[in-house]
């Protein structure tokens, strides 16, 4: 399986009912106040074989909630959420409680026979003030900080998402979250100036183009940790961009740059040959 495709198998099983009324759903959720989530970043490790192989065998996925974190002075908290979803292959005839206990592990560290591992952190705030929202609409088309990226990367490519595309890999990935398909909603609720980019929409771009420049060296992704810095928006450029990482070896800085050149994701690739 291509790095990143992982992300549109084991969706959340929940029901139309379930979803809250920004579309995320009630698995990570903690509650009121805390209404408005933003993927803020996350990892994942391939430690085996790359990932899984698309042979027709039975596979498996054990999420859990590793941490919940609270950052922030009171009255302007944000929760984090720390999800870990470890995935992978059932063996034939293969029981539930033998399955759990290959896969799964109770520290982070420990890969146990699962061929992916994926964290994903999960920022939750409290509703914007009609104040706030009035101070996003006023700034709406200022020109926002922007953090330098690092010089001279070793590739570049520049695409534009389109809403076509922000669609597709919500309905992939079961995402029916309203700030990438309800315009009004992202400009009003949420004070976003238009529909965003998917934080594992990134992720899976920065996995892909990386995979097909390191094919040339028959090098792999063995884990890959990232961060957003700054909203990306449809049908904007953005350019995804890497070089190996200064004074070490198998290590690779990876980035999205916006469509002003800011830095906009942040990331880290380790890799290795293929055993």
């Amino acid at each position: 399986m291509p790095a990143g495709h992982h992300l549109a198998y084991f969706p959340p099983q929940v029901t139309l009912s379930q979803l809250l009324p920004d579309g995320t759903d009630i698995l990570h959720s903690p509650g009121g106040p805390f209404e408005r989530r933003l993927w803020a970043g996350g990892s994942v490790r391939f430690p085996v074989t790359g990932g899984l192989i698309l042979n027709g065998a039975r596979a498996v996925c054990i999420e859990t909630i590793r941490d919940v974190i609270v950052k922030g002075r009171q009255g302007a908290e944000k929760v984090i959420v720390k999800i870990e979803r470890r995935m992978g292959v059932v063996r034939e005839g293969e029981e539930e409680g033998s399955i759990r206990e290959r896969i799964w592990k109770e520290t982070e560290d420990e890969n146990g026979h699962a061929t992916i591992i994926e964290n994903r952190n999960l920022a939750f705030m409290r509703k914007k003030t009609q104040d706030e929202l009035n101070f996003d609409r006023m700034d709406i088309d200022n020109c926002q900080r922007v953090i330098k990226p690092p010089p001279s990367p070793e590739y570049r490519l520049k695409i534009k998402p389109t809403r076509s595309l922000l669609f597709r890999f919500s309905a992939l990935t079961f995402n029916a979250h309203s700030i990438h398909l309800d315009e009004a909603y992202t400009q009003n609720v949420e004070g976003f100036r238009n529909l965003l980019v998917h934080g594992p929409l990134t992720l899976t771009l920065m996995l892909t183009v990386l995979e097909a420049h390191l094919a040339r060296s028959d090098h792999t992704i063995r884990e890959f940790d990232y961060r957003n810095v700054a909203p990306l928006y449809v049908d904007e450029p953005l350019t995804i961009c890497g070089k190996p990482k200064s004074g070490k070896e198998n290590v690779w800085d990876v980035w999205i740059e916006g469509k002003n050149g800011g830095l906009a994701v942040r990331g880290t690739a380790f890799t290795s040959r293929p055993v």
